[in-house]
């Protein structure tokens, strides 16, 4: 595929399609492990799992901030036909990720415990946790390398390359929670394993890339290296904000679930949680698909070509937003009886938490596209800006006002009311941005 001369809407759709694909399947992570960890061992390892997702969220940061700013430098590179300097971005994202995965590996193991007491794991819950946790941890430099990888291999022209390593990892991982889980009986442990043995596959899938003949990355020596650091991570930083936004943004979720309404009603968020990993997920493979595209002919300087291809990734936004809002409207109890075993009192309380909750869906797509697309051109500071605004401040300010207010309605009506603040925020944004190009 050729970025620069390559009929727009056929390219958009040829990253499209495995950018969704490999979120899916991404997703099916959380997915079985939350139904079989809610199948087998009760609503106390739903909870859990709410817990342990934005550790999985922190882990994700480090693979995407060295993974989404080198791409994005990488493609510009290419745009401007210096292949070098191309090669020399790539070889300092990777020093990066294996610099930042050794530092990220230690902390956590050293500072485990505190970490998921930090996260809202109750002396009730810390047994689930750390059965389920503890694996991911001893195993993450797997998980941040494949997130760095899918970004790198992704920006290479290889979009198939990152499906087929995602896919076959979640097919594995799909089929090792039901044999872990349930003939094994080994619970929370066997899930994570299945998590972890199938985040190896694809981390092994995707290292094999770089023996292909299609490959065109090369290790070279870094041109300017601290600068080449300081340019990649602060353009990652926007990407990965969303991660780690999520991942903090869930801490106090968690505290404020259990502060008002209890375990019971932690355990329903846990279900509300995986979907919002999905549909998250999915949003951001909208502005992955198009984050090539945009940064190669940045680098060219065709401006025509950009405006079609945010256009496009737009209109799919949009479409994708009604779409997972309405699924929850119309089915609550089909979701929450899904991946729990409900109890009465988990069905009475569930279709409201859940009806409110993914109203957050519907403009979500519009406003994480648009920090993508911020960040291929090179306006990293707006596109960082965006994301704090969306994933952490106006949502957790909310967070914690609103219950004052509305008790714990207050804390699922936080999320949607923040997404349509941000949307608000853009459009004045985006129209000046398409009068100055």
């Amino acid at each position: 595929m050729d970025l620069l001369k390559s009929p727009i809407q056929k390219l958009y759709r040829n990253f499209l399609v495995p950018s969704l694909l490999s979120a899916v399947v991404t997703s099916i992570y959380s997915f079985v492990d939350m139904i079989a960890i809610g199948r087998g061992v009760g609503p106390e390892g739903t909870a859990a799992i709410s817990i342990a997702t934005p550790i999985l969220g922190i882990i994700s940061f480090f693979g995407i901030l060295c993974g989404v700013g080198g791409s994005v430098y990488l493609g510009k590179a290419r745009g401007e036909g210096a292949t070098e300097k191309s090669n020399a971005y790539f070889s300092a994202s990777l020093f990066l990720a294996v610099v930042v995965t050794i530092f990220a590996w230690v902390g956590f193991i050293v500072f485990s415990t505190p970490i998921y007491q930090f996260f809202g794991a109750t002396e009730n819950l810390m047994p689930y946790v750390q059965e389920y946790t503890n694996c991911i941890v001893w195993t993450m430099p797997f998980f941040i390398l494949s997130a760095y990888l899918t970004n790198i291999v992704r920006s290479d022209g290889a979009p198939n390359k990152t499906m087929k390593a995602v896919i076959i990892g979640g097919v594995f991982n799909i089929f090792g929670d039901w044999f872990f889980v349930f003939p094994m009986g080994w619970g929370m442990f066997g899930a994570a394993l299945a998590t972890v043995l199938g985040m190896i596959i694809q981390f092994v899938i995707l290292c094999s890339h770089f023996c292909s003949k299609k490959c065109g990355l090369r290790i070279v020596k870094p041109l300017r290296p601290l600068r080449a650091f300081r340019n990649i991570l602060l353009t990652g930083f926007s990407s990965s904000v969303v991660s780690i936004s999520l991942s903090i943004l869930t801490v106090i979720l968690n505290k404020q679930v259990v502060r008002y309404g209890g375990e019971t009603a932690l355990a329903v968020f846990g279900v509300a949680v995986t979907f919002f990993l999905l549909f998250q997920s999915l949003f951001a493979g909208v502005g992955q698909a198009i984050q090539p595209i945009v940064s190669t002919n940045f680098g060219a300087g065709f401006k025509q070509r950009i405006r079609d291809v945010d256009r496009f990734s737009m209109m799919t936004a949009l479409f994708m937003g009604a779409g997972f809002t309405l699924i929850g409207e119309l089915f609550p109890l089909q979701i929450i009886r899904l991946f729990i075993d409900a109890t009465p009192e988990i069905l009475e309380i569930a279709p409201k938490i859940i009806r409110i909750y993914f109203l957050s869906f519907l403009l979500m797509g519009v406003n994480i596209q648009t920090v993508y697309y911020f960040q291929s051109i090179l306006k990293a500071k707006l596109a960082t800006i965006l994301a704090l605004l969306r994933g952490l401040l106006f949502s957790g300010i909310l967070v914690y006002l609103l219950p004052l207010a509305w008790g714990l309605d207050g804390v699922w009506w936080a999320m949607g009311i923040a997404e349509f603040l941000v949307a608000i925020l853009l459009i004045p944004l985006r129209c000046s941005h398409k009068k100055s190009s």
